[in-house]
């Protein structure tokens, strides 16, 4: 047995003419932009870049309107600028999870940037994108059900045991998105028992308003922010 890595990128590789999820299953990739064609069809934006292999990156409409967002629309300007692009297992379509492309770092900033887009038809939700530093590592990707099953047990301790660990846990809250209604549920449940038992305050606000519907992107339910928390999104 030698101690040579043996590779298997580019042998799962799917047979393919564009970069898609699948490209992107052994981990994020940082891609350096060296050209952009616009046209008419289904998927209008192609971007190819640095190592492509003739298979451009054709981003969906959320990860399109991250760069038009950042870099501006004019995609000439986009070419030469560097960006992280992963698989997120948590993107739907027609209904069904399948995965999907999206940005997590970009160059042109100097903070992290929280964007509120239209992921789906009346759907909206936050998109934190954060500087690329070049040369440094990129982000590993999140174990959704490792994430999931963490953001239940927090939730037993009620909304401020949630709370806690939305904070503490930025990476990982686009990957809950799907089960926010059962969250917000345990920890009403937690709250209400904690009441019965006297040991919160009855006239503490025990519910967690709100959750279900930012997930759902209810448009009479925008963004909570906690104006002790510098504006942070708040989930309950």
């Amino acid at each position: 047995m030698t101690d040579e890595k043996l590779d298997v990128t580019n042998a799962i590789q799917p047979k393919s003419d564009q970069l898609n999820a699948d490209s992107l299953l052994t981990g994020p990739r940082t891609i350096k932009i060296r050209d952009v064609k616009i046209s008419d069809s289904e998927q209008p934006i192609a971007i190819f870049f640095d190592g492509d292999s003739g298979k451009p990156w054709k981003p969906c409409k959320t990860a399109a309107r991250c760069l038009a967002t950042i870099w501006g629309s004019d995609a000439r300007k986009w070419i030469g600028q560097s960006c992280t692009i992963f698989n997120d297992p948590t993107v739907t379509w027609a209904g069904a999870v399948c995965g999907g492309i999206r940005v997590s770092h970009m160059d042109g900033l100097n903070a992290p940037r929280k964007l509120q887009l239209t992921k789906t038809r009346g759907v909206k939700g936050g998109v934190t994108i954060k500087p690329l530093e070049m040369g440094g590592s990129a982000p590993d990707p999140v174990d959704v059900a490792a994430a999931q099953n963490d953001a239940r047990d927090s939730a037993l301790g009620g909304k401020e045991g949630f709370t806690a660990w939305w904070k503490a846990n930025p990476e990982k809250r686009e990957a809950i998105a799907s089960i926010m209604p059962a969250i917000k549920a345990i920890a009403a449940a937690a709250d209400s028992a904690a009441l019965d038992a006297g040991q919160i305050d009855a006239g503490d606000d025990t519910g967690a308003p709100g959750g279900a519907d930012q997930a759902a992107g209810d448009d009479d339910d925008d963004a909570v922010t906690d104006d002790d928390d510098g504006g942070e999104e708040l989930p309950l």
